[in-house]
């Protein structure tokens, strides 16, 4: 069965530390053909052009294995948006938001320059939720519905506090899935009671968990080939509009 893992980072950050190669030895321990990765704290935070710079090596060195998603921090404005665009134009493929590590709330529509370029592209975005005030499920809603031509990937489906929340707010949206790191088995269990396997895909948030033990776990709860086709791989192919590189 095919794997991708929809949630990486990348960098030497102050919280979180990841190389490439040993982001792709982890790939290689849990059999996971793709990683679409993100940059670390600090690059989400200031260093904007750095950590696109950094995910775009990445790529280019090993452009059957990573997707780079794109960061810029909103209050930079004007010059955030033309990073943006130069990322993607050089090659990232979507846009990823962590408003407490950039200092706004998420459905803030300060962001709104940088989804327009987004949508432009045509590419997703992921936005970490599960903090109280700042980037809550339903902040996520308010951006989809703004810009339902964006796909958008709600990081740790809301946990800790808001798994309830998360499978609620995908109600209101169609284009919204959850990403499931920072989840266990009790949230699992409680999104595939609701039928919510076409609106989840697999995300390992590596470093901060190891990505064969998130795989275990998953499936564990989601056991039909099914339902794990389903989170492994096709529905993050869905997100990206069908262009990821695995096939």
């Amino acid at each position: 069965m095919k794997r991708i893992d929809a949630h990486a980072h990348l960098g030497q950050g102050l919280h979180l530390q990841l190389s490439v190669d040993e982001l792709l030895r982890q790939m290689d321990e849990a059999e996971i053909e793709l990683a679409v990765a993100c940059p670390v704290d600090r690059y989400l935070a200031v260093a904007n052009g750095e950590g696109n710079d950094l995910l775009l090596a990445a790529v280019r060195q090993h452009p059957d294995r990573l997707v780079g998603m794109a960061c810029a921090n909103p209050w930079f404005e004007r010059p955030a948006a033309d990073e943006v665009r130069r990322a993607l134009d050089a090659g990232l493929r979507g846009l990823a938001i962590h408003s407490v590590y950039q200092g706004f709330r998420l459905s803030d529509h300060l962001v709104d320059p940088l989804l327009e370029v987004v949508a432009g592209f045509g590419v997703p975005v992921y936005a970490h939720t599960g903090t109280a005030g700042l980037a809550e499920p339903f902040h996520v809603v308010e951006l989809a519905r703004r810009f339902p031509s964006v796909n958008f990937m709600m990081g740790h489906a809301g946990s800790s506090d808001y798994g309830e929340d998360a499978v609620r707010a995908l109600e209101f949206a169609s284009n919204v899935w959850l990403e499931t790191s920072r989840n266990g088995p009790a949230n699992f269990n409680f999104q595939r009671l609701r039928g919510l396997a076409p609106r989840i895909v697999f995300g390992s948030s590596a470093p901060e968990y190891v990505p064969a033990a998130e795989i275990e776990t998953l499936c564990d709860v989601f056991t039909t080939p099914q339902e794990q086709e389903m989170l492994l791989w096709q529905n993050v192919r869905a997100v990206f509009g069908g262009r990821l590189l695995a096939s």
